[in-house]
């Protein structure tokens, strides 16, 4: 994959307490919470995390379930000997290829999104209050995207020892776009919005670039980050001798 990152501290907070990593056929973003820069931390040491795993499995092996248990202990045990960081915690979404598959782990309100020729479809769903009230039907997406409690989370890293962690795969093809992104973005950026950019721009990191200058302009009240990777051939299962052979392409 071709993957590129672009943050931004948006025009009302401080500090910018998300965080972002692009490696090997893997990518994540992460949206920390807690006072006094715990937050920041949070972020920072579930990416690190990532980074670790990916280090030490290589992506072949890289189980982002495990990588994802792993990022909350690390959270936990930060938290558990620091009084400053006491009650901090994290989203964390991670992104793979391999093989023509694209696999999702993901805990809390940061998104994943697919971009196809065909046009972009959101791989996650919310772990927040509205989240939950839009699947169950008590609320239209009208609703939920003006609600008090749209900032809500369910679940995150960092507070309980056993994590639920969602995890889904599915196909992929050579030009497909994964996109990642914390809530400041998806808040004030559609997906046909983030679709229409990624479609216009041949180059990620203008249409990331882009995207964040729009979540800005329309108020940047929160921090704003956005993880692009497109996928490539060389992403794709390698053809088998016999497929090869079908195709004309061995020699007699």
């Amino acid at each position: 994959m071709k993957c590129v990152c672009a943050t931004d501290v948006g025009l009302v907070r401080e500090r910018n307490e998300d965080a972002c990593f692009v490696g090997e056929n893997c990518c994540a973003v992460a949206d920390g919470m807690g006072g006094h820069r715990a937050g920041e931390v949070a972020s920072r040491i579930a990416i690190h995390a990532v980074e670790q795993e990916l280090s030490r499995s290589g992506p072949a092996d890289f189980d982002i379930r495990r990588c994802i248990e792993h990022a909350n202990a690390a959270v936990l045990d930060a938290s558990r000997h620091a009084d400053a960081l006491e009650g901090m915690g994290t989203t964390l979404t991670v992104a793979t290829v391999s093989r023509g598959v694209l696999r999702i782990g993901h805990v809390g309100d940061s998104r994943a999104y697919l971009v196809t020729a065909e046009g972009i479809e959101q791989l996650t769903d919310d772990h927040s209050v509205v989240g939950e009230m839009l699947r169950s039907g008590l609320i239209t997406a009208e609703e939920a995207a003006a609600h008090p409690k749209r900032h809500a989370i369910t679940r995150a890293l960092g507070f309980f020892d056993d994590l639920e962690v969602d995890v889904g795969e599915r196909p992929v093809r050579p030009g497909d776009v994964v996109v990642l992104c914390t809530d400041g973005l998806h808040d004030l950026v559609g997906p046909e919005q983030m679709c229409a950019a990624f479609a216009e721009s041949r180059d990620p990191s203008s249409a990331c670039d882009d995207l964040v200058s729009l979540a800005r302009s329309r108020g940047g009240h929160d921090n704003i980050t956005i993880v692009a990777c497109v996928v490539t051939e060389s992403d794709m299962p390698e053809p088998s001798p016999a497929s090869e052979e079908a195709l004309g392409g061995t020699e007699p």
